[in-house]
């Protein structure tokens, strides 16, 4: 189950990568926007650990809908903006303050964007929350442990499913 999720996720990575270059590209040419990577090798840790963060995360949250059916598009719907805003993705998220900051880092997107705020710009570092060597280790926390729990929670369903015979919960 994890490998058919990998291939499905490496597919949805080439293709967002390809948006992401072209929107990064034509925002730059078009606002002026100048760059200052303080650390190419940081940078390629965080994009690069927090991608398998949020794969594990994915694949945590995938069970999820085998298990609640359409009830779980409903729950991602209404989680949606929420996690947008908790993120970073509007504004750095060292504005909330830090014990909020700190809860929302239990999402992997949340440390990887105010760590490739960081890096990237020359302002980044009087953006950040806490500093990136500490989010890299928080991020690679987060993958193993998403992953792990992945795993669990995945042949959790496929036993469940064996047992019952079917993958989903019908409630009808």
């Amino acid at each position: 189950m994890m490998a058919i999720l990998l291939g499905m996720a490496m597919g949805g990575l080439f293709s967002t990568t390809l948006r992401a270059f072209l929107i990064i590209l034509l925002g730059s040419l078009f606002f002026h926007v100048q760059y200052a990577i303080s650390s190419f090798a940081q940078l390629f840790a965080v994009f690069f650990l927090a991608i398998v963060a949020l794969y594990g995360l994915g694949m945590m949250t995938s069970s999820l809908y085998l298990l609640l059916s359409r009830e779980a598009w409903h729950i991602s719907n209404l989680a949606q903006e929420p996690i947008y805003l908790f993120s970073g993705f509007y504004f750095p998220i060292k504005n909330f303050g830090f014990w909020i900051s700190a809860a929302a880092s239990i999402i992997p997107l949340t440390l990887g964007l105010d760590a490739m705020r960081q890096l990237v710009f020359k302002s980044g570092p009087s953006l950040g929350f806490i500093s990136v060597p500490i989010e890299i280790i928080v991020l690679f926390v987060l993958s193993v442990v998403f992953l792990y729990t992945a795993r669990l929670m995945l042949a959790y369903m496929e036993k469940l499913a064996l047992r019952e015979g079917r993958l989903t919960e019908n409630r009808r």
